[in-house]
């Protein structure tokens, strides 16, 4: 594990997790590499730290139902969309989500 606080999150899908998670382009285009998605290889955004994410999850958290349990589900996992991680969220958990 990295002492880098940073934490990742997709651009076009749900994967989030620690900065040293991140997968990297491949050097076939060029001779750097870019950060991304290990899962789907999307573009990512980035936080300065856990607590921060937490902060603004828990924000959002209260005004919708079940998302900070939803987002500590889904770190880690790449999925098209938000709301496709919730489709599969409820449907493997059985919980309700309001995103």
């Amino acid at each position: 594990m990295s002492n880098d606080p940073r934490i990742a999150y997709g651009a076009q899908c749900s994967w989030w997790d620690s900065i040293d998670k991140v997968g990297h382009t491949d050097r076939m285009s060029g001779p750097h590499t870019l950060p991304c998605c290990p899962k789907c290889g999307g573009m990512l955004f980035e936080v300065d730290s856990i607590q921060q994410w937490w902060t603004q999850v828990d924000q959002y958290d209260k005004g919708h139902s079940g998302y900070r349990e939803f987002v500590e589900w889904l770190r880690g996992k790449c999925f098209k969309s938000w709301k496709l991680g919730a489709k599969w969220y409820i449907e493997e958990t059985g919980k309700k989500v309001d995103i």
